[in-house]
C-alpha cells in the first residue's frame, strides 16, 4: 500500500487535544507546528493550550476535567430538562383543552349568531306586515272619525230635535189643561 494511501488512525480524545495544542515557540526544536508537536512529543517539552502551559504529568488530569465537565453539564441538562417536563407537558395538555374549548365556543356562538340573523330577518318582514296593518288601521280610523263626527251632528240634531219637542209638548200641555180642568168640573167622578 502506498504510504499516502494509509488508512487512518482513529484518534482518542486525548489525541484530538494534543493535536490542536501548538508548541511553545522558541523552545529549541519547537517549529510552532502542530504536526511536529504530537509526533514528536520529546521536541517540544512544554505545549500550549487554551488554559495555559502544561506538559505530560497534567494531561491525564485535563482529560479527566474536560470528562468531570461533560458528565456534569450532561446531568445539569438532564435535570433540568425533567424540571421542563414537569411544566411543558401540563402546560401543552391544558393549551389542547383551552384550544378545544375555544374553538367549541366560537362554533356555539357563530351558530348562535345564525340563528339571530334568520330570526332578525323574520322580525324585519313581521314590522313590514305591522306597518302595513297599521297604515290600513290608520285608514279605518280615518273614516271612523268622519263617521264620528257625522254621528255628533247628528246627535246634535236630535237633541235640538227633542227640544223642540218638549216645547211643544209643553204648549201642547198648557193649552189641552185648562179645557179639560173646565171639562172635568162637570164630571161626576
Amino acid at each position: 500500500m502506498n504510504e499516502d494511501h494509509k488508512p487512518r488512525k482513529i484518534k482518542n480524545v486525548r489525541e484530538v487535544i494534543i493535536e490542536a495544542i501548538e508548541c511553545e515557540p522558541g523552545t529549541q526544536g519547537c517549529t510552532a507546528d502542530p504536526d511536529t508537536c504530537p509526533n514528536a512529543p520529546d521536541i517540544c517539552d512544554k505545549k500550549l493550550s487554551m488554559f495555559g502551559y502544561y506538559d505530560d504529568t497534567i494531561k491525564d488530569s485535563v482529560e479527566s476535567i474536560l470528562s468531570k465537565s461533560l458528565d456534569d453539564l450532561t446531568n445539569t441538562f438532564t435535570a433540568s430538562a425533567k424540571r421542563w417536563q414537569l411544566i411543558v407537558y401540563p402546560a401543552m395538555f391544558s393549551f389542547v383543552v383551552l384550544a378545544i374549548y375555544g374553538f367549541f365556543l366560537i362554533f356555539s356562538v357563530t351558530k348562535d349568531i345564525s340563528i339571530v340573523s334568520t330570526e332578525m330577518v323574520n322580525i324585519s318582514r313581521n314590522m313590514q306586515k305591522i306597518s302595513g296593518d297599521v297604515n290600513q288601521m290608520t285608514q279605518v280610523m280615518q273614516t271612523q272619525v268622519v263617521h264620528i263626527n257625522e254621528m255628533n251632528k247628528n246627535m246634535r240634531n236630535i237633541s235640538m230635535s227633542m227640544n223642540q219637542m218638549r216645547y211643544d209638548i209643553s204648549v201642547m200641555n198648557s193649552n189641552v189643561s185648562r179645557p179639560m180642568d173646565f171639562m172635568n168640573s162637570f164630571a161626576p167622578w
